[in-house]
């Protein structure tokens, strides 16, 4: 068993097309390496820093182990009461090194495990994904708090990203099933494509690029109608090409002497604006809702002729626009190109074609995480098949029925490429960073694996 195997990284891409691809949630947590053998487990973050003790209920992966132990490549992922994986009740776990036993049952986390890279002391680095999958599938490992990250053939991906988006989750990964894993490498056999969301929004204003001349426009601001009048959800760059030259010969006509904005905007914003008349609407796409109600990495999309404009965009007045809400259509785009909707009481999948297979009923997105030992299933209970295999069959002959993307896993209750490569999505990891040669010094509650390293390339390697 090696003391470290390097994650293997995603590229950015866009949904592939054609047989031999998979595709996956991308998970909102914290990606690790766990190291498993019976009794004694270690837990890795990318960045070689030790959360072992950090997520304590993880230490049941040692009772799934076999005898010389494995390595598996997954994610921690926290989830609200919607069973909907949520990084601020990350935050709250990874805040601290050693959590106390109210904290782990008040905030639960699960791994989602996505890829075994060592199984029973022998390297599987070199076999395809399709067999990685299978052998996890035979390791038995889904059980509370583990739970095994689903695939879908990539014909799915358009409802697979559908779901996605609706549950807030942060994109797609896309896998080719013959795949060898790559420590430390991005590889064109593994990519990542963020979810990307569209809208149509309202210009109130701009900063300049110049403040010496007003009708020079780097900025937009924009707007949405709330219950209050045109509610500020961010500003958006223009860049140099012909959108910006598009609104510069406009602005002219569009000199205000005061704000349309209902409340005050960011001090920062506010005091370089330049007010409009909120007479144009354009289209953005953006990455999701942050929790004030702001366009998380919004781009400009051009503008939205008159006869265009969504029927129900100034009627949004009556309702709160925001993290609520989906806020328009979701889509997958590459990475390059710089997502939100709470479950109702009932979250039916989106329909894909052909034949059906029902399949066991399970709690919304809670299937596919995990639930507080003794807590009632989350969300709202929907029919699945089983689609949480990978292997062959799944891809040549799988047919996932309307409910397939919204639940994933029957036994359970639950941007751009850079994001797989952190440690989460923003989320700061106590502790001291994990040592690479000396497991000894690693958490005193969880014996380490032994020592010496080996990889792929110094094993024989095996038949499979």
């Amino acid at each position: 068993m090696p003391d470290l195997v390097s994650p293997m990284l995603a590229a950015p891409g866009e949904l592939p097309a054609g047989p031999g691809w998979v595709v996956e949630f991308a998970w909102d947590g914290l990606r690790c390496i766990a190291y498993a053998r019976p009794g004694r487990v270690r837990l890795l973050t990318v960045n070689e820093r030790s959360v072992t003790s950090t997520f304590p209920e993880l230490a049941v992966l040692g009772d799934k182990s076999p005898p010389r132990g494995m390595v598996l490549d997954g994610t921690v992922v926290a989830l609200d009461d919607a069973g909907t994986p949520d990084r601020r009740l990350l935050v709250r776990r990874t805040a601290t090194p050693r959590p106390s036993p109210a904290l782990v049952a008040q905030v639960p986390v699960g791994f989602f495990v996505s890829d075994l890279l060592w199984l029973d002391g022998v390297s599987v680095l070199e076999a395809p994904y399709r067999r990685r999958r299978e052998l996890i599938d035979a390791l038995g490992l889904a059980e509370d708090p583990i739970v095994l990250s689903p695939s879908w053939p990539a014909r799915e991906a358009e409802h697979v990203m559908q779901t996605a988006a609706r549950y807030r989750l942060d994109g797609l990964y896309a896998k080719r099933l013959d795949a060898l894993y790559q420590p430390g490498r991005r590889s064109p056999h593994w990519l990542r494509v963020p979810l990307r969301r569209t809208r149509q929004v309202v210009v109130g204003g701009w900063t300049p690029a110049d403040p010496r001349r007003p009708h020079s426009v780097a900025a937009l601001l924009l707007g949405v109608p709330g219950p209050d009048g045109l509610r500020y959800v961010g500003r958006v760059g223009l860049g140099s090409g012909p959108h910006r030259q598009t609104i510069t010969d406009l602005v002219p006509d569009l000199l205000a002497d005061s704000s349309p904005f209902a409340g005050r905007l960011p001090p920062a914003v506010e005091h370089d604006a330049v007010w409009a008349l909120p007479r144009l609407v354009g289209r953005v796409e953006f990455r999701e809702w942050t929790a004030d109600g702001r366009l998380r990495l919004p781009a400009w999309r051009g503008l939205v002729a008159p006869e265009e404009v969504d029927d129900g965009l100034w009627d949004d007045a009556g309702t709160q626009d925001g993290p609520a809400e989906a806020g328009g259509m979701a889509e997958a785009v590459p990475a390059g190109d710089p997502a939100e909707a709470a479950p109702g009481p009932t979250a039916p999948g989106p329909t894909a074609p052909g034949p059906t297979t029902p399949g066991p009923t399970t709690a919304g997105l809670a299937s596919v995480g995990p639930a507080a030992p003794g807590r009632a299933p989350r969300g709202a209970s929907v029919a699945v098949p089983d689609t949480t295999r990978a292997d062959s069959a799944a891809v040549d002959s799988a047919a996932v029925d309307s409910a397939a993307v919204d639940s994933a896993v029957a036994d359970r209750t639950p941007a751009d490429s850079a994001a797989s490569d952190r440690d989460s999505t923003g989320l700061a990891v106590s502790g001291p960073a994990a040592p690479v040669t000396s497991p000894a010094t690693d958490d005193v509650d969880t014996p380490p694996v032994p020592d010496g390293r080996s990889h792929a390339a110094e094993q024989a390697p095996p038949s499979w």
